[in-house]
């Protein structure tokens, strides 16, 4: 059930401290009046002589206040939304998004393109340079291609030069050649 808001005038107002009194049309008490009693987005602060349109409560004190109030001819202002074209956002999202999409799908396809051709041709999917060769603790001498290749040998016995059983050390697991862990191979048989 809604209540006829009553009509009166701003008698006091402190706008440091953000109230003030109303003078009732048909009553001779005042009625305080805060400023949260206002919307929030009315287009000035209230002054004294305004007309206030107004509904009265009782707070949990007894005190008698105004809420739901409004200066006459002083309408809340409302903000208009930005006018963009109906699409405006989701072309803009859809184009950065198909963008990305694309330069993705381009890297995943040419790098795996890449290890799918090392693998094929039996070449190690890292560069052989010095700068890997520091990265993964190894000597700085740089790989050269190789005649070798990992064909099971483990041994010291199975090797026929240094430079073989280097090779299998660095590149082949699981071989037994470094006794005394130093990094050179078969010591006291090949590369002394």
């Amino acid at each position: 059930m809604a209540s006829i808001r009553l009509k009166g005038t701003l008698k006091k107002w402190f706008d440091d401290k953000g109230f003030g009194f109303i003078a009732q049309e048909k009553d001779t008490q005042d009625i305080f009046i805060h400023v949260s009693a206002f919307d929030r987005n009315i287009p000035r602060r209230p002054t004294v002589g305004d007309t206030i349109f107004y509904h009265v409560q009782t707070d949990n004190k007894g005190k008698v206040k105004a809420f739901d109030a409004v200066i006459e001819g002083a309408a809340p202002v409302t903000k208009k939304p930005v006018s963009r074209p109906k699409n405006y956002n989701k072309s803009r999202r859809s184009e950065g998004s198909w963008k990305l999409f694309v330069i993705c799908a381009v890297l995943v396809i040419g790098g795996g393109s890449t290890i799918y051709s090392r693998i094929q041709s039996g070449a190690p999917l890292l560069p052989s340079t010095s700068i890997t060769s520091n990265i993964l603790g190894t000597s700085k001498i740089t790989k050269k291609p190789s005649r070798y290749t990992c064909s099971g040998k483990t041994h010291c016995s199975q090797m026929t030069s240094c430079e073989e059983a280097t090779f299998y050390q660095r590149n082949c697991p699981g071989t037994k050649m470094d006794g005394d862990g130093d990094g050179i191979p078969c010591v006291r048989q090949l590369c002394n």
